[in-house]
């Protein structure tokens, strides 16, 4: 470590020398370094223990899996110790930090409209609920609070890229989450986690609120100096098949989405399964724009659910679907 410190120092500051000395002087959106300049300090991180480690692996970065290669890590490398900053050991510190995590701690978070939030509802040990406007500042929470502004009609969401700002968000810590690996392990963590988010939505939205909701999901790093390329982050949307338009937003009622999520958990794998076919149907009912398949969607939901009534189900279960 204390050598590969040393090789990245000295290769960073030969890199800001020659930098600087360009005619014409470069500005800080300006002209960019030589390729000689660069070739160097790809060369000392391929020289550098940490690198040689990882290279050629894959690291998680919102949802693609960039390959560590030198000559990318030095335009990482060169810009934060040079082009936005004069910190040069401090960028090193941060660089060696990157290449020598393999597993850190990661933060599945949605954005929810149609819902609001006025108080924490705790899901699990590792999720909750909470207010959008109480949800840590980071690069994807700006991007939707930048672009967000009032519908037209008032409506709280119409579409991907129309909507208004959003009054709950959920979050889920994901402990051990591997940074760079070489398995693809996180990318089934990540179709896992977003699969199980889907489900959730489906079962609040039938259940405890009585429309659909709109939900975009992301997945960023609790240490903000470990995302590699936060702004090439986006957003994957959680949306019925027929978007829907979400004219309101529904209060949350803590104690009803709890049950309901504990219910829902203690049945069988198979009845989960139907109960969840029958909740899609009736969140697509409420999607439609006729009546007639309104009524053919929630029918076909109702008949599902009353499937699976009767003396088997669990203590406690009740299907409960709420119709606005």
């Amino acid at each position: 470590m204390h050598d590969d410190k040393a090789i990245l120092v000295s290769a960073l500051e030969d890199a800001s020398r020659a930098y600087w000395a360009m005619d014409p002087r470069p500005t800080l959106i300006g002209r960019d370094p030589d390729q000689s300049v660069m070739d160097a300090l790809s060369a000392a991180i391929g020289n550098c223990a940490a690198y040689q480690a990882v290279a050629g692996q894959v690291i998680f970065s919102g949802g693609s899996g960039p390959v560590l290669h030198s000559p990318a890590l030095a335009v990482r490398l060169f810009s934060r110790g040079v082009r936005w900053g004069n910190d040069i050991p401090g960028a090193v510190d941060e660089f060696l930090r990157l290449l020598n995590t393999r597993k850190t701690t990661g933060q599945f978070k949605a954005a929810i409209w149609g819902l609001s939030m006025e108080q924490e509802v705790s899901l699990s040990q590792t999720s909750r609920l909470i207010s959008f406007a109480n949800l840590p500042d980071s690069y994807m929470k700006t991007r939707i609070s930048e672009r967000a502004k009032g519908c037209h009609d008032g409506s709280v969401w119409m579409t991907q890229t129309y909507y208004d700002l959003p009054l709950a968000a959920f979050v889920e810590e994901v402990s051990d989450f591997p940074y760079i690996g070489t398995d693809g392990a996180c990318f089934q963590i990540m179709n896992d986690l977003i699969w199980e988010a889907h489900d959730l939505w489906i079962l609040i939205q039938a259940a405890s609120v009585g429309h659909p909701l709109a939900v975009a999901c992301w997945f960023e790093y609790a240490d903000r100096d470990l995302e590699y390329a936060e702004w090439e982050n986006t957003f994957t949307w959680l949306i019925p098949e027929i978007p829907p338009l979400v004219k309101h937003c529904s209060a949350a009622d803590s104690d009803a989405i709890q049950t309901n999520r504990t219910n829902y958990l203690a049945l069988s794998p198979n009845r989960r399964s139907t109960l969840l076919r029958s909740m899609e149907r009736f969140r697509q009912s409420q999607c439609r724009r006729e009546v007639i398949d309104r009524v053919l969607d929630l029918a076909l939901a109702f008949e599902i659910a009353v499937s699976e009534k009767g003396d088997n189900a669990p203590p406690g279960w009740k299907v409960s679907v709420r119709s606005t």
